[in-house]
């Protein structure tokens, strides 16, 4: 009996690790993604991570000095009205206290104590309603809840 058992699990133990070392082999995890719709590769991050380092863009490279001068000066600057209208649009959070994503502008926003919030998924608005005491204070810090 003693014999049968060791003999099954020297079985078992051979067969796993002959198992392991042929999946290990043959494992390719990029497999089947070289091509994404929409030109891929340049993937949004899932949850933004505000004590990483931020990821240099490339600079835009200056226009020559004969396109500047030829360019209206007054074309950076807005009437003070199309500011104001322009910030009283924009939530006040960037990150989404409930799911830590970055706030996603084709959300609808909220209003918690006058102030708008944004959301980073379609499935946080309906908690931040079920308990928007809870939640707000930490939207409008612009920090991610810590459970």
């Amino acid at each position: 009996m003693i014999r049968n058992t060791f003999l099954f699990l020297g079985t078992f133990v051979a067969g796993a690790l002959i198992a392991l070392v042929v999946r290990a082999a043959k494992f390719n995890p990029h497999a089947g993604h070289e091509a994404h719709a929409g030109g891929g590769g340049d993937y949004k991050p899932m949850v933004s991570n505000p004590i990483a380092p931020a990821v240099p863009t490339s600079a835009p490279t200056p226009a020559p000095a004969s396109e500047q001068k030829a360019s209206d000066p007054h074309s950076g600057h807005g009437s003070p009205a199309a500011v104001n209208a322009a910030e009283q649009d924009r939530p006040v959070n960037t990150v989404c206290a409930i799911c830590g994503m970055e706030v996603d502008p084709t959300i609808p926003t909220l209003e918690y104590k006058g102030k708008k919030i944004g959301f980073g998924c379609k499935m946080c608005p309906a908690k931040f309603k079920a308990d928007p005491d809870r939640y707000g204070p930490y939207y409008l810090r612009n920090e991610v809840i810590r459970n």
